[in-house]
């Protein structure tokens, strides 16, 4: 055997030796049970990964900062949830460009890191400038730049509250439908 056959067999197998580590550091994913107790005794398994003090800040094309953060994250990496973060404990500010900044808090958030939707649910309330709304859900979409709040809607504001099934809000215009379910009436309190 040559010298320039021992060097390329050599060279081959640093290479296999690179793409072994490669892959176990960056693709081989151990599978952990973690058990999380919360003050009210509840216990939450994931088959997951489950991470504490969870933060995302990005900015789309338009200038408006879009920033959620939670106390615990469970991300999967498996299937049609690849880019989901089941969220806990949720708190986001979305600073529209060149106007005021919407604050969101809610118990849980289902949260897709590629096009940065956002389902929130359970004890969800929505603040922008004197207005405040409380229901069940929001759904966030960038893509769309629309919110949809539904479910046990309680809106106030220093004039006005009114209760309603379903808000649909134009994230750019800021325009808004209010809807009820089973054509009921909207109930509006002047106060």
């Amino acid at each position: 055997m040559g010298k320039k056959t021992i060097v390329q067999i050599a060279l081959l197998f640093i290479l296999l030796i690179i793409i072994f580590f490669f892959y176990y550091k960056y693709f081989f994913f151990k599978e952990e049970i973690v058990n999380l107790t919360y003050q009210n005794n509840e216990v939450v398994s994931s088959d997951n990964n489950l991470i504490k003090n969870l933060e995302y800040l990005s900015t789309d094309k338009n200038g408006n900062k879009y920033l959620i953060n939670a106390e615990y994250g469970d991300i999967s990496f498996a299937g049609a949830e690849e880019n989901i973060i089941l969220m806990t404990n949720v708190n986001a500010q979305i600073d529209l460009f060149e106007k005021d900044t919407v604050y969101l808090t809610s118990n849980f958030a289902k949260y897709n890191t590629l096009n940065l939707e956002t389902n929130f649910y359970k004890n969800v309330v929505l603040q922008y400038t004197q207005h405040e709304i409380s229901s069940d859900n929001i759904d966030l979409s960038f893509e769309k730049n629309f919110a949809w709040v539904y479910n046990n809607i309680v809106y106030n504001s220093s004039t006005n509250k009114f209760f309603a099934d379903k808000l649909e809000i134009d994230l750019l215009t800021k325009d808004s439908k209010i809807y009820m379910y089973n054509n009921k009436k909207i109930k509006i309190i002047k106060k």
